[in-house]
């Protein structure tokens, strides 16, 4: 499985970062209209045990996709699976570490290509350019909501 991992340093307490996170309509706010990111059922409020369910445009084609929260440890962490979508596998690690300035968000995405024929089309070098573009977009977001104490991505 492959490994993606980018983080921003905001001007906040990790407990502010954590809270506007842990809300799907604040995700949708600051992910790329490209996206076309429209959530068909989830909480107001993340939990463990949460379920997300959820449209995407990813490649050109709109996906479906339903994500589980499966830990909750606030306002350090907490991860999101995927129990249906168009990958192999997707795990969303979200973290939050307090630093001198504020917090450091981290975003560490563990996923597999689909198999099949989409694979060959779908390959992590593609997945892992499309997750460049759109966390790049995320941590923008942030950063002209919260501050940044380093610019760092």
């Amino acid at each position: 499985m492959a490994v993606f991992e980018a983080s921003v340093e905001l001007t906040c307490s990790p407990d502010v970062a954590f809270e506007f996170l842990a809300q799907p309509e604040n995700i949708r706010l600051i992910t790329s209209s490209a996206m076309m990111l429209v959530f068909d059922a989830a909480p107001q409020r993340l939990s463990l045990g949460a379920r997300m369910e959820f449209r995407v445009q990813a490649q050109g084609v709109v996906r479906s996709a339903v994500h589980d929260v499966t830990e909750w440890d606030s306002p350090r962490r907490f991860v999101e699976r995927q129990v249906s979508g168009p990958l192999g596998t997707w795990e969303h690690e979200h973290l939050f570490e307090a630093t001198e300035t504020g917090v450091r968000v981290t975003d560490r995405i563990t996923f597999s290509p689909p198999s099949g024929m989409l694979g060959l089309l779908v390959n992590e070098r593609k997945i892992r350019e499309s997750l460049e573009d759109g966390f790049g977009h995320r941590h923008h977001e942030l950063e002209k909501r919260f501050g940044s104490s380093s610019g760092a991505r």
